[in-house]
């Protein structure tokens, strides 16, 4: 169930509007726009949409524990500290000023032309899906993958690793320490202390089979996705994300989801250990 629940965080992405930004001096509204279209046509704008809930209701999910008390904070702490429009803000802050004019205009004639157009609302689109819809798609991706020529394999492989390697493990990552978190927790008595050293220990050790895991769901649910793009579609759309410009930007915001979620698993541990120490005393 573990590897079921993180692969539909990771691929489930429901779609919200931009958080509001705070004003912010009029030079840099140019940047801000900017950063706001290309999270946009990357759906980097809704990454974290799914986070909370997802871990809100892992401890329900995996039977972490059945203590309503215990369940209660822990859902409270998750939709308090992964509220989406905080962590997006976040995104977009750590996206701006990282582009040179030049960059952002080889990002922006893809993302406008009608190519560029196509990609982002299929990607889009599979971001809306439910999740029993998204169970039924990887379905059919696995179908498709496993009947899949030599060409389109090779190309899914290409895409995973220019896009969407590094978001994943992350936020699997982040997802798995959660989990052992509450495993930990839901223990402990009195003084509540979070063993970060030893959840690590076990999340490393655990990481490669998971990973491997994911990466057959997000295979066949890529699979799913460009069903219905030729091979030179998919040619182009990996010569675009080859670019120099392309490559700089998903590795920018590959680091500033991992920074995101690792701070912010950090302060929910904190605060879940606060809330059940309060209970507990």
């Amino acid at each position: 169930m573990l590897v079921r629940s993180v692969a539909v965080l990771i691929l489930a992405l429901a779609p919200v509007g931009l958080p509001e930004f705070a004003v912010r001096p009029a030079i840099a509204q140019s940047e801000q726009a900017a950063v706001a279209t290309l999270m946009r046509a990357t759906a980097l704008d809704v990454v974290f949409s799914q986070f909370a809930a997802t871990i809100a209701s892992s401890a329900r999910t995996e039977e972490i524990s059945n203590d309503e008390i215990f369940l209660k904070h822990w859902e409270a702490t998750a939709n308090t500290v992964f509220a989406a429009d905080k962590l997006h803000d976040r995104l977009a802050r750590a996206l701006e000023g990282k582009l040179s004019a030049d960059e952002q205009v080889v990002l922006g004639a893809f993302f406008r032309s009608d190519f560029g157009q196509r990609m982002t609302a299929l990607e889009r689109n599979a971001a809306l899906l439910a999740p029993t819809a998204q169970v039924a798609a990887i379905s059919s991706g696995e179908k498709l993958f496993g009947s899949a020529p030599v060409i389109r394999s090779t190309q899914i492989d290409q895409l995973m690793e220019l896009v969407s390697a590094e978001i994943s493990a992350a936020m699997v990552g982040q997802s798995l320490r959660a989990l052992l978190l509450g495993l930990s927790v839901s223990h402990q008595q009195g003084q509540i202390a979070v063993p970060w050293e030893e959840i690590d220990t076990q999340v490393q050790a655990m990481m490669p089979g998971l990973l491997l895991d994911i990466g057959q769901t997000q295979r066949a649910m890529m699979a799913y996705v460009y069903r219905d793009l030729s091979d030179e579609d998919l040619d182009r759309y990996i010569t675009f994300l080859r670019t120099p410009a392309a490559q700089k930007f998903y590795a920018i915001a590959a680091y500033a989801v991992g920074r995101i979620v690792a701070e912010g698993m950090a302060d929910f541990g904190e605060a879940f250990a606060a809330r059940m120490q309060s209970v507990n005393v």
